[in-house]
């Protein structure tokens, strides 16, 4: 009988440590993606998404995987100081586009879909997927 009580706490130990393990994978969260396009393309504009920088994006495009949620997507202003430019809502299995139009000083935000913004103190673009 001490054996089998041996077993049965080791199995329970085991999906125990399992559950845990799993519980810390980065793919079971929920997430959504972001597609970034510039506009001009080959501009060498530094891109921010909640503060972490980007890489230079290929062609002019990136797709980011991010967890759901609401983010940031800034650009260096003065003094390395970061400049919102806009809020995208991040859905779970969704894609928001987004494109950057770096010709107009500072750049901005096209959202291929946005929600219309009632808080004043708002006043950069919210884009959904």
């Amino acid at each position: 009988m001490g054996s089998r009580r041996g077993s049965s706490v080791a199995q329970l130990l085991m999906a125990v440590v399992g559950a845990v393990s799993l519980a810390g994978c980065p793919f079971i969260e929920d997430a959504g993606y972001v597609e970034i396009k510039l506009a001009p393309a080959e501009t060498a504009t530094a891109l921010y998404l909640n503060s972490r920088r980007l890489k230079r994006l290929n062609k002019g495009t990136a797709v980011l995987r991010e967890n759901v949620g609401t983010a940031e997507l800034a650009t260096e202003g003065n003094q390395g100081r970061l400049i919102v430019l806009c809020d995208i809502e991040v859905r779970k299995d969704r894609i928001t586009a987004v494109t950057i139009s770096v010709l107009d000083r500072p750049p901005r935000c096209q959202c291929q879909n946005s929600i219309s913004n009632t808080d004043a103190a708002r006043v950069r673009p919210y884009c959904v997927g």
